[in-house]
């Protein structure tokens, strides 16, 4: 029987890929403002980083909702998950050669079996799903308080080690460490719900979004960097990210469209971020900023963003037909 997916979390599946693609699009671009344009401009500056810290939480919320429902690891899931990449990265790269934009070499070979910087999301989530069924065993048996000190160990470890003095290399949270700990939090907050978290989402949300933003203005006008506020290894953006799982989960509905949408999600990823295909990206991005200001730039980056959505999830199509013809025939 095929799963009945939750368009509410789906939703959230889609806001979280296009905050991912806000950073790339967006963060890559313009970065975060100077100094001096704090100096001159402090509320569009604000503003900026208000996005920015948002945004930031696309990756955390993404592996929340994996953790939320549980990966069920499987022989064929296993399968679909790596045709799911390899089918698009060859593609790619075939599609690529076929029209003269590249050839047939080592880097090429390197970048379509995923060895790429760029890709650390997709070996960091295979890696998650490599280790779920150990994960899922420990939800299973641990009683509460040891799943709360195995989160708070976990937490407290991390936020001293890595977080704040990278004695403990996680890179930043780029890391399939943070994964695991993502997973579990997310197992833990659905079996242990706490009532403040449950009933204020979008008031803990709001305050610390609007917290680190104040802090990242103030650290950048006066330091230079962001005191590692927009990592996603960084506490608050767990808890903005968490708290933004929480308040989607609170009215459950369905809608064809937007699970349609979503199914694609992992592959708008794979998509845009292929160093082939980014180039492009980057340049239509910088087109963008050097020809809008403000609202008008505002505007028309969030259409390009959705474009390049709706884009990569026509291109999906193909993949998910081969794929269905496959499960059809085995």
């Amino acid at each position: 029987m095929p799963k009945i997916r939750q368009s509410n979390f789906e939703l959230l599946r889609i806001l979280s890929m296009i905050a991912v693609l806000y950073g790339h699009g967006v963060g890559l671009v313009l970065g975060l403002p100077s100094a001096g344009e704090i100096e001159h401009q402090p509320f569009t500056s604000l503003f900026q980083i208000i996005l920015s810290t948002t945004f930031t939480c696309g990756v955390n919320v993404f592996i929340l909702i994996s953790g939320w429902f549980g990966i069920h690891a499987s022989r064929q899931g296993i399968y679909k998950f790596l045709f799911h990449i390899f089918f698009l990265l060859w593609a790619i790269y075939l599609l690529f050669i076929i029209v003269g934009k590249t050839s047939l070499n080592i880097e090429g070979i390197k970048i379509s079996m995923g060895l790429t910087d760029g890709y650390w999301f997709i070996m960091g989530y295979l890696g998650l799903y490599i280790l779920s069924p150990i994960l899922n065993t420990f939800v299973e048996n641990a009683s509460k308080k040891q799943f709360q000190t195995l989160l708070i160990s976990f937490y407290v470890f991390q936020c001293f080690y890595s977080w704040l003095t990278n004695y403990v290399n996680y890179f930043a949270g780029y890391s399939i460490i943070l994964f695991c700990g993502l997973y579990l939090t997310a197992r833990y907050f659905k079996l242990y719900p706490i009532h403040l978290l449950e009933c204020h989402p979008e008031k803990i949300s709001s305050i610390t979004i609007l917290l680190i933003s104040i802090i990242v203005l103030f650290s950048l006008k006066h330091f230079g960097n962001a005191l590692h506020m927009l990592r996603y290894d960084s506490p608050l953006i767990i808890l903005v990210s968490l708290c933004l799982l929480l308040l989607f989960k609170r009215k459950n509905f369905q809608n064809k469209f937007i699970n349609w949408l979503a199914a694609s999600c992992f592959s708008v990823y794979i998509i845009h971020f292929n160093p082939f295909v980014f180039t492009y990206f980057t340049h239509y991005s910088h087109l963008l900023n050097d020809n809008f200001n403000g609202f008008l730039y505002t505007i028309s980056i969030a259409f390009f963003l959705v474009v390049v959505y709706f884009v990569c999830v026509f291109i999906d199509q193909i993949r998910i037909f081969i794929w269905n013809i496959i499960i059809g025939r085995f």
